[in-house]
């Protein structure tokens, strides 16, 4: 887990330092509101709505990164999108994608700070 919260963290400050303000708020809006929406609709149905209402690209490769961090598993979306995902550990994936918005939200508020609306 130490190794998920310090690769958010990196993740994150590049994120600071590449993205404008604009695209820094969108990105802390997208990861605060993608937590819940994994739990209420599952992380196919969440990555997908993600893709169609195009959030900060940023945010799915990290979440893509962090998976694969703890899973070995890399190119979700891609596996979301053909249907394969639900060939693999379809839960697993989904539990370390979880843990993976834990860390990108609380260093997303951290580092790029702004209110909790």
């Amino acid at each position: 887990m130490i190794g998920v919260a310090k690769k958010a963290a990196e993740l994150v400050m590049k994120a600071k330092n590449s993205l404008s303000e604009k695209e820094r708020e969108e990105y802390l809006k997208a990861v605060r509101s993608l937590g819940p929406m994994i739990i209420r609709n599952g992380l196919a149905g969440s990555l997908l709505f993600a893709k169609k209402k195009e959030w900060p690209e940023e945010l799915v490769n990290h979440l893509d990164e962090l998976i694969e961090l703890q899973t070995g598993k890399k190119g979700i979306l891609k596996k979301v999108e053909n249907g394969s995902i639900f060939d693999e550990d379809y839960l697993w994936i989904q539990i370390a994608a979880l843990e993976s918005v834990r860390w990108l939200k609380r260093y997303s508020e951290i580092i790029l700070g702004g209110e909790e609306t």
